[in-house]
């Protein structure tokens, strides 16, 4: 179960989304989501600031996997295209997801 109540950052996709280029990665979403919601993205590092991965705290990658699964809550915004090579918020090369936004209807 997860230590922290990301509700109010998921509240934040819709807008978010819909304000991004038509096609972009999970690593440039949270960077922007990062940038604009300053305050709730360190509140949810805070709260996973124990969280470990392979045996070493990871707060950052345990947040940004949650925050980047999330974007599959929104289909009928995004979908997810294919994986691609892309660097992670310190710069190191790592894969990510390519998203496409999806066609409104009016």
């Amino acid at each position: 179960m997860p230590s922290h109540d990301f509700t109010a950052l998921f509240d934040k996709y819709p807008g978010l989304i819909r304000q991004m280029p038509p096609t972009f990665t999970s690593h440039k979403f949270i960077l922007e989501l990062a940038r604009r919601e300053q305050k709730l993205y360190v509140e949810a590092l805070y709260d996973y600031r124990e969280k470990k991965h392979r045996g070493k705290r990871a707060p950052f990658l345990m947040v940004h996997a949650v925050l980047a699964q999330e974007l599959s809550a929104f289909p009928h915004l995004v979908r997810q295209v294919r994986n691609v090579n892309s660097k992670d918020i310190f710069g190191r090369p790592n894969t990510s997801a390519k998203w496409k936004k999806v066609q409104e209807r009016d």
